[in-house]
């Protein structure tokens, strides 16, 4: 098996994807998390299930309506109603360190 390299251009390509700021030594720490993520993936990927079946199992809730898609609110209408904005999304105190 191939081990899988990641770039740190690769990594600000996914943050901006994410719209998600790091700086370069964030970006330097998160490519052996993102390879070693790839790895796990790999390990995964290539266990042998032998002859099993897929087996899929749903659950009918009962007393709930049926999905529809409606008419949502303007962003920029919902926006106004948050003391702070960043990029069209509300921007809310850090929780975590």
């Amino acid at each position: 098996m191939n081990k899988t390299t990641i770039t740190t251009d690769e990594v600000k390509r996914l943050a901006g994807l994410s719209a998600l700021e790091f700086t370069e030594e964030e970006l330097e720490a998160f490519v052996p998390e993102f390879e070693r993520i790839v790895e796990l993936v790999d390990e995964v990927k290539n266990c042998d299930i032998g002859n099993s079946e897929l087996k899929y199992t749903t659950h009918k809730l009962c007393g709930c309506r049926e999905d529809e898609a409606k008419e949502s609110l303007p962003q920029e209408e919902i926006l106004l109603n948050s003391p702070k904005t960043k990029k069209g999304s509300f921007c809310v105190p850090k929780m975590l360190d």
